[in-house]
């Protein structure tokens, strides 16, 4: 074995060394961490004493209570609107298509947080709707929005987003011999719909209603926001319980509300694998939009369609226009007199204001790049030695995807809330660093999902004819594998940077005041009533609906097939 086949050998057991104690360090230990809070306390099995504790809590009641009816509430209204805007966009033909599909994506930009403020500073006690329509009635309570409704409503139009991306898709692969089939043995449209397309995208119907249920949940930003003073769902109280010195209690209810959830993204995989067995190669004739001929059906549904359209634009259009307003126009005007760019400026030139910005830059741009480091190298061993330590790994990646954040969030406190070994004997909570950690461990599930079909996507004879003429595993690796995965490196970099700008439950358990990010000044700005701090508020949610968008438009390039031809009804 020659000097440079022994060096490589050397560093790939250092990195998989390297990769081991990451693993066990931030991820197992951690979620072992929030098990052993959860069941036992000062070295006792003391979990009943904990449930009895949960279940005597009028608050953890409460917002169980609140949990339980407002996501079967979601349920429903998000189910009807998702299948409203799937039949709009892939059945039935609507002017205006183009429109309607860039409104009912807006979501998928217009998200979280950062929805969550602009939905407050559009319908909040200040907002420019609020204005208009007090206008109108007077009697209308100042703070309408704040509470259970805002909650709902928020959710019934964001999370709509998996029936967009995955119930369209599922509508595309429904064989349309089978609808005009129906149709000519004199089948209504209604029959249609109900006998043959929705039998044909129940799975995925199931599929995405149950990441909604998770989605929903899960839900944090929008209740933080929105809900006001009486109205908390359970990752609020998670958050409560944690800031009130009960781990005990804080690790047993993330537990319960991660075991519930990881039922339904199992699940929903479950479903979702099925529609793809069901639905596959089998449709052999695209989906012909459906022209509705009788005028009052045609108006009827043009005017919801476009009704949901005002419902996704307005927020957006005011959070954007008033950005650029002066201060003192926010809460007051429903439409700026004036525009300026002294808000921006503010952002780039005010140490307080630019500070979260850059903090979550900063911290975002670490967890990414040492998120991708750990990819880039773990991916290429858990594909090329199948083992069980590799087989260990690859599932250990993929924990972050199904353990709610806020669990592993309480887990990550728990761990390094005293010195630890693994980490040099250090505390890391209250400093800097558990923030970043925490970051680039939600990071890890996102970039090895697509980096790994990337990686297996590589024609094996550009590496077997480098090997043959006596290339060294780091140089394939560095001049023939990498420059091909290089694209999507670099479009999942971008994705996650982007879903971190806006990550709000794991900020919030881990944040301190050396690195407040950006979703917490979000929502400290959004909760106050200074016009200057809404103001710096609207171009933080400006500048990431603009590089999520950036994004979007990068993957994009992507492709997606054309959509269906126009037939008439």
């Amino acid at each position: 074995m020659n000097r440079a086949a022994v060096v490589e050998r050397v560093a790939y057991w250092i990195g998989l060394a390297a990769l081991i104690w990451i693993v066990v360090t931030f991820l197992i230990l951690p979620l072992l961490a929030s098990l052993q809070a959860a069941f036992f306390k000062d070295g006792s099995l003391a979990v009943g004493q904990v449930v009895s504790e949960l279940s005597r809590s009028r608050r953890v009641r409460t917002a169980l209570w609140n949990t339980v009816w407002m996501t079967s509430a979601t349920m429903v209204t998000v189910t009807v609107v998702g299948l409203f805007q799937v039949v709009v966009l892939e059945y039935f033909h609507v002017r205006g298509r183009a429109l309607l599909k860039i409104a009912y994506a807006t979501p998928l930009v217009f998200g979280g947080v950062v929805a969550a403020a602009g939905y407050n500073f559009t319908y909040g006690p200040g907002g420019a709707v609020t204005h208009l329509v007090k206008a109108i009635v007077p009697s209308l309570p100042q703070d309408w929005f704040i509470g259970w409704f805002g909650v709902l409503f928020t959710h019934t139009f964001l999370m709509t987003t998996f029936y967009y991306l995955f119930l369209r898709a599922g509508m595309r692969r429904v064989d349309y011999a089978t609808i005009e089939a129906a149709r000519s043995m004199g089948a209504s449209e209604y029959t249609i719909l109900r006998r043959v397309v929705l039998p044909a995208i129940l799975p995925t119907l199931l599929a995405v209603t149950l990441l909604t249920l998770y989605t929903a949940i899960s839900s944090f930003a929008a209740p933080q926001v929105l809900g006001g003073r009486d109205f908390h769902m359970l990752s609020q109280m998670v958050l409560t319980l944690n800031s009130l010195r009960r781990p005990d209690m804080a690790a047993l209810l993330a537990l319960m509300m991660g075991l519930c959830l990881m039922a339904l993204i199992l699940l929903s995989q479950y479903y979702e694998a099925r529609g793809s067995d069901v639905g596959g190669a089998k449709a052999t004739a695209p989906i012909q939009l459906r022209k509705i001929r009788k005028p009052i059906g045609n108006a009827v549904l043009h005017f919801f369609a476009y009704l949901l359209v005002a419902i996704y634009a307005v927020p957006i259009a005011l959070v954007v226009l008033f950005s650029f307003a002066p201060a003192a126009s926010i809460g007051i005007e429903v439409i700026p007199s004036s525009l300026t760019l002294k808000n921006y400026a503010r952002i780039f030139t005010e140490g307080s204001a630019f500070l979260p910005f850059f903090n979550s830059i900063v911290m975002s741009l670490v967890a990414v790049s040492a998120a991708l480091v750990v990819t880039l190298f773990a991916v290429p061993v858990i594909l090329g030695r199948r083992s069980w330590l590799t087989r260990l790994l690859d599932i250990a990646f993929f924990l972050p995807w199904v353990v709610p954040s806020i669990l592993l969030a309480v887990g990550l406190i728990v761990t390094f809330d005293t010195p630890n070994l693994l980490v040099g004997n250090a505390v890391l909570l209250g400093g800097y660093w558990l923030l970043p950690i925490g970051y680039a461990i939600v990071a890890l599930p996102l970039m090895v999902r697509f980096l790994r079909a990337a990686f297996m996507g590589i024609d094996p004879a550009y590496n077997e004819a480098a090997r043959s003429m006596g290339a060294t595993g780091l140089y394939r690796y560095r001049r023939i594998i990498l420059p091909i995965v290089a694209p999507t490196a670099i479009l999942v970099a971008g994705m996650a940077f982007n879903d971190l700008l806006s990550e709000y439950p794991l900020s919030a358990f881990l944040y301190n005041v050396n690195n407040k990010p950006l979703p917490i000044a979000i929502v400290d700005s959004s909760l106050s009533v200074d016009p200057e701090q809404a103001a710096l508020n609207l171009v933080y949610v400006t500048l990431i609906m603009a590089f999520s968008l950036a994004i979007i438009l990068l993957a994009e390039r992507i492709g997606l097939g054309k959509g269906p031809e126009t037939t008439t009804l």
